[in-house]
C-alpha cells in the first residue's frame, strides 16, 4: 500500500494516475475529498496536525509519498505556511515511525538552490534559498534526513523544477498567460534584460514517471536526492518567440528591471494579487536549470516533454478554460 499525501494537487493527481495504472494499491490523504477517485483507491481526509488521522493514514503502508505542503503564504499566512511545511512533515515522519512504515519519498523543490550563476545545478551544489517555500523545504529536507537516519527509514528526496501543464494552479503562470493573451488591458509578456535567462519546467506526467521509477528502484534510491526537470531548456527569449508563433499569440514583450518588479509587488500586495512575488521575480530575473543526470543514470528516468511542449499544452488548455467560462 502506498500513501500519497497532497493527492489533490496537480502533481498528486498525476502520481495517483500513474500508480493506479500500474496496478499499485493507493491510499490518498488530503484536506478535502475530490469529486471522483479511481476505483478501489482509499481516501482519508485530514491535515498534518491531527495525529490520530496521520496514524490511521499510515497503517498498513509500505511507502509514503509526501507532497502535502504550502508553496505560498497568501491564504494561510507565513507562520502557518512554515508550520505546515516543516512541522507537518516531521509529524508525518513520526506517525510513519510509530506504525513502522519503512520508506518515505519527500517532495522538495528547485527553490532550495536559490539564486546562483552556476548551471546546470547538481544535487550537491550550494543551497541558499531565496523564496520562503525554498527555505521551508530545505529545513524540511534536513529534518527528514536526520529523522530517517536515526530511525532507519529509507528516505528519498526529489527536487523538481517548476511543474506546469494543463490544470496548473500556480498563479504566477496563470497571470502571465492572462496578460500575454491580452485578457487584461494590454497584451504583454514581461522579460528581463535581453532574455538570456533559462527557467526549466517539468510536465506533471514526467514528474509522476520519475516518482514511479524511484519507487520501483527500491534500494537503489534509498538515501538519494534527485533533481528532475525537462531537457533542452531554451532561453526566455527563444521560448517567447516559439510560443508566440506556435500558439498564435499577439503580445508585446515588455522589459522590466528588478527594482520596478519589486515596486509592482508592493503595489499588488494589498489586493492579494500573487504577481511579482519573490517566486515570480526568481522566474523572470534568474536562471534555474537542474542537472538531472543522476536520476537518468541510476534510475533510468528521462523526461518526454520540453519547455515548449509544456507551455504549448498549457496555453491551449487555458484558452479552452477561459472560453468555457465566457460561454
Amino acid at each position: 500500500m502506498i500513501l500519497i499525501t497532497g493527492s489533490n494537487s496537480l502533481l498528486g493527481q498525476a502520481i495517483l494516475k500513474k500508480f493506479v495504472q500500474n496496478g499499485e494499491k493507493v491510499r490518498c490523504y488530503d484536506m478535502y475529498k475530490p469529486e471522483s477517485l479511481p476505483k478501489d483507491v482509499e481516501f482519508i481526509q485530514g491535515d498534518l496536525f491531527t495525529f490520530k488521522k496521520l496514524i490511521s493514514a499510515c497503517k498498513g503502508v509500505d511507502t509514503i509519498i509526501h507532497l502535502m505542503d504550502k508553496s505560498r503564504s497568501q491564504k494561510v499566512g507565513r507562520r502557518k505556511m512554515k508550520k505546515i511545511n516543516i512541522n507537518g512533515t516531521l509529524n508525518l515522519m513520526i506517525a510513519a515511525k510509530r506504525v513502522n512504515v519503512p520508506r518515505f519519498i519527500f517532495l522538495s523543490t528547485y527553490g532550495v538552490y536559490g539564486k546562483t550563476d552556476s548551471f546546470p545545478l547538481k544535487e550537491e551544489d550550494r543551497k541558499k534559498p531565496y523564496t520562503p517555500y525554498g527555505k521551508d523545504k530545505l529545513k524540511a529536507e534536513q529534518l527528514c534526513t536526520a529523522y530517517a537516519k536515526k530511525h532507519n527509514i529509507n528516505l528519498t528526496i526529489v527536487r523538481p523544477s517548476l511543474i506546469a501543464g494543463p490544470g496548473v494552479r500556480n498563479t504566477s503562470i496563470l497571470i502571465t498567460l492572462y496578460l500575454a493573451m491580452g485578457l487584461g488591458n494590454d497584451n504583454v509578456m514581461y522579460m528581463s534584460g535581453n532574455g538570456d535567462t533559462r527557467f526549466q519546467l517539468l510536465d506533471p506526467e514526467d514528474a509522476a514517471e520519475a516518482f514511479y521509477k524511484i519507487y520501483k528502484a527500491g534500494k537503489k534510491s534509498y538515501g538519494e536526492i534527485f533533481n528532475i526537470g525537462s531537457d533542452n531548456v531554451p532561453t526566455q527569449m527563444e521560448q517567447i518567440v516559439k510560443i508566440k508563433e506556435t500558439c498564435k499569440l499577439d503580445f508585446a514583450v515588455k522589459h522590466i528591471s528588478p527594482i520596478k518588479a519589486w515596486l509592482y509587488s508592493l503595489l499588488f500586495k494589498p489586493s492579494n494579487v500573487n504577481y511579482f512575488t519573490r517566486e515570480h521575480r526568481l522566474f523572470i530575473f534568474h536562471s534555474v536549470y537542474l542537472d538531472c543526470q543522476k536520476i537518468k543514470t541510476l534510475i533510468g528516468w528521462h523526461p518526454k516533454k520540453d519547455n515548449i511542449e509544456i507551455l504549448t499544452e498549457t496555453v491551449k488548455w487555458y484558452k479552452e478554460k477561459l472560453g468555457n467560462i465566457k460561454n
